[in-house]
């Protein structure tokens, strides 16, 4: 039998540990574990996030407000609006779905309109000499519409900007635009409109010269117009044509035209216009116009009050006040053209002025002064009738005059809605630049 080994006297086998390398001493194995489950971590938390964070929607501007601009917001019934969105089928928007404020006066040379309050519900976009951040259309120097509403300069395609140019156009009127809303230093007014009603009075009084609006914000850009033609659309296209959008809300805002033009013929004629809601006219350093849903010279509100300037109604004391503050006849006389039929039933139709004698070569100061008071709408149209010419008829028998301009130019086939027919032919009145009033 084998002897029991004495376990106090035996040698016992002694275990080597493994030798470990220095950076398994610091304990590596476990830092490198740590440092790939974390990497993991982190990849899976960035995949998270941009799944879950969806990108900044477009800003869409919509610039069909609750009520028309001509009457109260509670006087716009819904199908008012329906009829005004159907009269503007290619109103692209002003602001915001890749077209800006799109208003169309004037039609100048390419390379100095401002091109296209195209779709209006787009925006105009900052952009010279190339397609313009924020979608701005065209690649010149004119102004155009993108989708950002901004301020911008392009020369794209479309319809022009019938504010006016923003170039410098020899055959143009000089257009600034003033906000009744905020003074020159950009603190507010706190005007109502019926305080802007009451303030026209003094600054058609005052004859709107420059001077007139010096305790009012005027915008820095100039717009040169030869023609006054705008179809119903957002008032937000004012300030975005001028470059103000911004700075500006549309509404209780004023654009004021001057210079001087050549009569192109000697002979008597008169202005045929209206607006939503301003529109005066001075020529010769006299008025000659002054009717719109508000006639500015003696701060009525007109809107649903055409019985009373047709003489269908009368009004003894309103009818001594036009008289006296203004140079309409009363009653007042419109043709009622079956394209205007909004204008007919709020105002009474496009008003006719009365009658001036001009000479041929003859050069008169102009100014023209248009505006809108609410915000919502606004429209314009500035026709002018020689006295003895023979024009064609529309359907309801009144005669289609051309328009008040000074190119050849005419108005663009995109703004369509309502406004009168017009007569492609008749006289162009030239500009006469450095003859304009005094103190423009």
């Amino acid at each position: 039998m084998d002897p029991i080994p004495d376990l106090e006297t035996d040698s016992p086998t002694v275990l080597t540990p493994p030798k470990r390398s220095f950076w398994e001493k610091l304990g590596g194995g476990s830092l490198s574990i740590s440092l790939v489950l974390h990497g993991i971590l982190l990849a899976i938390g960035v995949v998270w996030v941009f799944q879950i964070i969806p990108p900044e929607p477009e800003k869409v501007v919509d610039f069909m407000p609750k009520s028309g601009g001509g009457g109260s917001p509670a006087a716009e019934s819904k199908q008012q609006l329906r009829r005004v969105q159907m009269v503007q089928p290619e109103l692209a928007r002003v602001s915001a779905m890749g077209s800006v404020s799109n208003l169309v006066l004037p039609e100048p040379e390419s390379t100095s309109e401002m091109s296209a309050l195209g779709s209006i519900g787009g925006a105009l976009s900052k952009g010279m000499g190339g397609p313009g951040s924020g979608g701005g259309r065209g690649d010149g120097a004119g102004l155009g519409f993108g989708g950002g509403f901004a301020g911008g300069l392009s020369d794209g395609k479309g319809t022009k900007n019938p504010f006016g140019m923003a170039n410098l156009d020899r055959n143009a009127l000089v257009g600034t635009f003033y906000d009744l809303k905020q003074t020159s230093d950009r603190r507010p007014t706190e005007m109502t409109d019926d305080e802007m009603r009451t303030e026209l009075r003094d600054i058609v009084r005052r004859g709107f010269k420059e001077r007139v609006f010096d305790k009012y914000y005027k915008a820095p850009r100039k717009l040169y117009q030869n023609k006054l033609h705008i179809p119903i659309m957002p008032a937000d296209a004012a300030p975005a044509a001028f470059e103000c959008e911004k700075e500006v809300q549309p509404k209780r805002w004023i654009v004021a035209y001057r210079g001087a033009v050549q009569a192109p013929k000697s002979g008597r004629f008169r202005f045929v216009g209206a607006s939503d809601d301003l529109l005066v006219v001075r020529f010769n350093n006299r008025p000659v116009f002054d009717y719109g849903y508000t006639i500015a010279g003696t701060g009525t509100h007109v809107f649903g009050r055409s019985n009373e300037m047709d003489g269908t109604k009368e009004n003894v004391e309103l009818a001594k006040e036009i008289r006296k503050l203004t140079p309409m006849e009363v009653p007042i006389s419109f043709y009622k053209y079956t394209q205007t039929s909004k204008y007919n039933k709020d105002i009474g139709g496009m008003a006719i002025g009365p009658e001036f004698e001009v000479k041929e070569g003859e050069i008169y100061p102009i100014e023209i002064m248009i505006g809108e008071i609410p915000g919502g709408f606004f429209s314009v149209s500035l026709l002018i009738e020689e006295i003895g010419a023979n024009y064609e008829k529309d359907p309801g028998g009144s005669p289609i005059l051309p328009l008040f301009r000074l190119d050849n130019s005419q108005p663009s086939p995109d703004l369509k809605g309502e406004a009168p027919p017009i007569d492609p032919n008749g006289p162009v009145w030239k500009s006469v630049p450095g003859s304009a009033p005094a103190d423009i």
